[in-house]
């Protein structure tokens, strides 16, 4: 006689391992459980703090031309006063954010390569192609860690 073993099927969904998308799942989080939520600025939607795409904008409240009227009916001179600035941190959810083109969508190649805002001059050497600068274009030139410019540094 035959034994056939039945084996469940959660338990062989639970010994496989499933494909990961993100090596951080989309997440900010680490260790630390829940995170709060904050509202999408633009649909409203409560996302978790750490996955929501945040931009810090600053804007002039005053346009070109009422800036000048203002500036020259004013009693202060140019080096004195200062025109105020609007400050915002705006949060986005993930649909919202590629929506209004904040985030766009990007090859898998693409997605392997980490923005940086801030670099050591003197590591620039030791940093490849997957590393860029932060809100600079893509293109050959403008990026610091290619061959190209590191050739050019060296000259």
């Amino acid at each position: 006689m035959q034994s056939n073993i039945i084996i469940p099927i959660y338990l062989i969904l639970f010994i496989s391992k499933m494909p990961k998308k993100r090596r951080n799942n989309g997440r900010n989080k680490a260790n630390k459980g829940n995170a709060i939520g904050v509202n999408c600025a633009n649909c409203t939607r409560l996302v978790p703090k750490d996955k929501a795409i945040k931009r810090f904008i600053i804007k002039n409240i005053v346009d070109g031309s009422s800036k000048r009227d203002i500036e020259e009916a004013s009693a202060y001179t140019e080096e004195n006063a200062q025109m105020p600035k609007l400050y915002m941190k705006n949060q986005w959810c993930v649909a919202c954010a590629i929506h209004a083109r904040i985030v766009r969508v990007r090859q898998t190649a693409e997605k392997r390569v980490r923005y940086v805002s801030k670099y050591r001059q003197d590591a620039k050497a030791t940093m490849n192609k997957l590393y860029r600068v932060a809100n600079q274009r893509t293109n050959e030139g403008t990026n610091p860690f290619t061959k190209k410019a590191l050739e050019q540094d060296e000259e």
